[in-house]
């Protein structure tokens, strides 16, 4: 039987890379399980699980989740990351955030930086519970 004809195939668990190449312009919402290399433009949301990469040619436009950035072209929006690195040549505007920023010589961030963002857990106070009105049962025995 053919590759193809195969039903009973496991889904390949190798890691791929998604490039933009230069002079390539995409526009839209990205959202990809591997890593993503941009020497080209990208304009809109991008989600990465791993790593994003964007080379010196390179610039983003948008807000950005990522497991890794790694900046030397320029950024423009918000980068949400566990871990930020702009290289000598990089360039980001907008808010970080993160708890893992290095910047290198040559490296420049206009914007401001914030903790990386936790989950939060809304919990009902005790005083919430209470103004609520008890039910009252009755009986006709």
């Amino acid at each position: 039987m053919g590759l193809f004809g195969q039903k009973d195939r496991k889904p390949s668990k190798q890691s791929a890379t998604t490039l933009i190449a230069k002079g390539c312009q995409v526009e839209g919402q990205f959202k990809l399980e591997s890593d993503m290399h941009v020497d080209g433009t990208v304009i809109g949301q991008v989600s990465v699980e791993q790593s994003l990469i964007v080379s010196q040619s390179g610039r983003v436009i948008g807000d950005i989740f990522a497991g890794k950035v790694i900046v030397n072209g320029i950024i423009d929006g918000s980068c949400h990351a566990t871990s930020i690195e702009i290289l000598e040549n990089g360039q980001v505007k907008g808010t970080i955030y993160t708890d893992d920023l290095s910047i290198e010589r040559g490296g420049k961030f206009n914007g401001d930086t914030k903790p990386s963002e936790k989950e939060h857990v809304v919990e009902l106070s005790p005083k919430e519970n209470k103004e609520q009105a008890p039910v009252k049962q009755t009986s006709n025995s």
